[in-house]
């Protein structure tokens, strides 16, 4: 099968416990979900211990305006570039499962094609922006997570459920946004090298600073492996794996970000914005060929800050990104998607609250060898919304208007209210509506597609409490969305399919504070997502994942522990037999150690038990194995407990 189409199957969507008993079994799996619930409970039971201010995160994403974490009508998650160095973590999807609790696929190892699943919705229905623009491939859908350098993030947004009335399409299970360093918020300068299992290395430095007026930016990286074998050498039947080439799998990457931003006044800045990723991957499509995929994403943007008057601000934003995938091999072929992009967004203060009214306009255009029946489409829309607090009380209502030059309008709206009952107590409740229109792999990929495809749609509604006492964070969301004609890859006929419903309910809860010398960050999520039609499981979704990461600080030591834990899945849809993946649990080890002021070493050890599990059937994952990095980073303390300001608003 052409690896385009190939990486839109990867896109669908051992517990500690069985580290003794199989999750294959009944008990396994009573086990597995009794395992997280208790190791869940344990992290969250000393929430009323620890009362340690800190300088709260301040989210953008949540409303594109600065607020507040603790003001958010939604159980946002801000994963900062302090956390992404604490855990030692080389790939961005894992750093995502195991701080952000999202559930993830992986086709093999570094470098294979990756997705996120947020709320049970499909991986292309997770907006994922990085510094404000879609980076993604209009061919497949998706953002290739895989070839996103964490040598270049400052902090991570993560922010479930429906947001399209923000963002417009794709933002169905929700939005990630990543934030590149700058010379704002990130400690002046950066030296990092490690080196690992599978003969990985890696190596980044950046200078961020600001000079009088002037703040700018500028971080590179590179990152090397040997890998491993990406796909398993027989299928779950005995049978050869056709698609097997027993070889290692390796992976290259080298990354580049810059910002550079000029305050004219106190009320006026403009600025400038680049991202570049270039990525090697090898990859098995056959036992007698060596297949590469050579994809290289970039963005770029200006834009505008400026304060018309004391209660009006303005941002002006104009760029553009490229997705550029050359793959060579048993079935080559080239895939280039390029999105000029413009935004206008206008903030007002009215009243107790703040308004929000602006213009987007975004083109998909694709440049391929594979002869697509359309190749360009134009996304014009306009936006509005209205959020504030008085006493007890706080809104946000927001209203979208999409015009698709291939599907017409759409308009979307979502409503958020929250009641705080004490200080700490806090009563939340939203509805929205979103939508996704179909990918060109999906509507004209020759042989693979579907031109009678319909957009998905969706509705949803949630239910949530906060409680949070000093650095503790308690979160409880009870979520139900139901998407209509999801679209679904159907392997009987090789084409993209419209389900007439698909439906998920769950409960999320998650915690993050410090107790007894403690830092827990913990995520625990029991989901329902099934097509409705069947009531079989979507493909590659668990009914409940999670994970538990604990750490303490001790003089110029700092050491951590994580356990990252799924139930079954099935990789096909409809349960199709023989397609089941068991649960899985791994048990992670941190350990830093700051050599003086300026200088650390940090090891990570993965999958400490070397058990074996499935993210996508018939792709191997890694074994026990680990990583040790050298750091070099000026004027920062590291032997202190206490953690920098986080998540400040761009």
């Amino acid at each position: 099968m052409p690896r385009g189409v190939a990486r839109n199957l990867s896109a669908l969507p051992t517990p500690f416990a069985t580290l003794i008993r199989p999750a294959g079994t009944l008990a396994g799996r009573k086990i597995m979900k009794r395992s997280i619930a208790a190791i869940f409970a344990a992290a969250v039971a000393p929430l009323v211990l620890a009362q340690n201010p800190e300088q709260p995160a301040v989210i953008v994403t949540a409303t594109r305006l600065p607020q507040a974490q603790s003001q958010t009508l939604q159980p946002v998650k801000v994963i900062a570039a302090e956390d992404i160095a604490q855990a030692g973590q080389q790939s961005i999807v894992e750093v995502l499962q195991s701080l952000g609790g999202v559930e993830i696929t992986s086709t093999g190892g570094f470098g294979q094609p990756s997705s996120v699943f947020m709320r049970g919705a499909n991986s292309g229905q997770t907006l994922v922006l990085i510094d404000g623009m879609r980076i993604s491939s209009a061919t497949t859908g998706t953002t290739a997570l895989e070839n996103l350098s964490l040598a270049q993030i400052e902090r991570i947004e993560i922010v479930p459920g429906e947001m399209s009335s923000l963002y417009g399409a794709d933002a169905i299970g929700g939005v990630i946004q990543i934030f590149t360093k700058s010379g704002k918020y990130t400690p002046g300068a950066n030296v990092s090298v490690g080196a690992g299992s599978y003969d990985t290395h890696s190596a980044s430095a950046g200078i961020n600073s600001r000079a009088d007026k002037t703040d700018f930016s500028v971080n590179v990286g590179y990152f090397k492996t040997k890998g491993f074998d990406a796909t398993k050498s027989s299928l779950p039947s005995g049978a050869p794996n056709p698609n097997n080439n027993p070889d290692l799998d390796g992976y290259r990457n080298a990354n580049f970000s810059g910002k550079l931003a000029q305050h004219l006044d106190e009320r006026n800045e403009i600025g400038f914005t680049a991202f570049w990723s270039d990525g090697k991957t090898h990859f098995d499509n056959g036992p007698t060929t060596d297949d590469l995929n050579h994809q290289t994403l970039s963005a770029y943007s200006v834009y505008s800050r400026n304060h018309i008057n004391s209660i009006w601000q303005s941002l002006l934003k104009a760029g553009q990104s490229t997705d550029d995938l050359v793959v060579t091999g048993a079935f080559p072929g080239s895939f280039r998607t390029t999105q000029p992009q413009f935004s206008w967004q206008n903030d007002v203060k009215v009243g107790p609250g703040t308004a929000i009214a602006g213009l987007e306009y975004l083109a998909q255009k694709v440049a391929s060898d594979t002869d697509y029946t359309q190749t360009h489409r134009t996304i014009k829309s306009a936006f509005a919304g209205y959020g504030g607090e008085i006493g007890k009380h706080a809104w946000q209502v927001n209203v979208r208007e999409d015009s698709n030059s291939q599907f017409g309008d759409h308009g979307t709206g979502s409503l958020g209210y929250a009641y705080r009952l004490t200080s700490g107590l806090r009563f939340r409740f939203g509805a929205g509506t979103a939508f996704k229109a179909p990918t060109f792999n999906d509507l004209y990929f020759p042989g693979f597609s579907n031109p009678d495809l319909r957009p998905e749609r969706s509705r949803s509604a949630e239910a949530g409490v906060n409680y949070q006492t000093g650095n503790n964070r308690l979160t409880v969301t009870y979520f139900e969305n139901q998407i209509t004609d999801l679209i679904v890859f159907d392997p009987a006929t090789s084409t993209p399919q419209n389900l007439s419903q698909a439906r998920n309910k769950g409960t999320e809860l998650s915690y993050e504070g410090t107790f007894w010398g403690l830092k827990a960050n913990s995520k625990l999520t029991v989901q329902d997502p099934v097509d409705e039609s069947t009531g079989k499981l979507l493909p590659r979704r668990a009914r409940e994942y999670g994970s538990v990461v604990l750490s303490n600080a001790t003089g110029p030591w700092r050491l951590g522990g994580e356990l990252v834990a799924s139930g079954a899945r099935f990789d096909q849809p409809n349960e199709a037999s023989g397609t089941r993946m068991h649960g899985y649990g791994l048990v992670n080890l941190t350990a830093s150690y700051a050599l003086d002021r300026d200088w650390s070493i940090r090891a990570r050890w993965n999958n400490v038990f070397n058990r074996e599990y499935e993210l996508a059937q018939n792709f191997n994952t890694p074994g026990s194995n680990v990583f040790v990095s050298l750091q070099y980073q000026p004027g920062e303390d590291k032997s202190s407990a206490t953690p920098p300001p986080r998540g400040a608003a761009d």
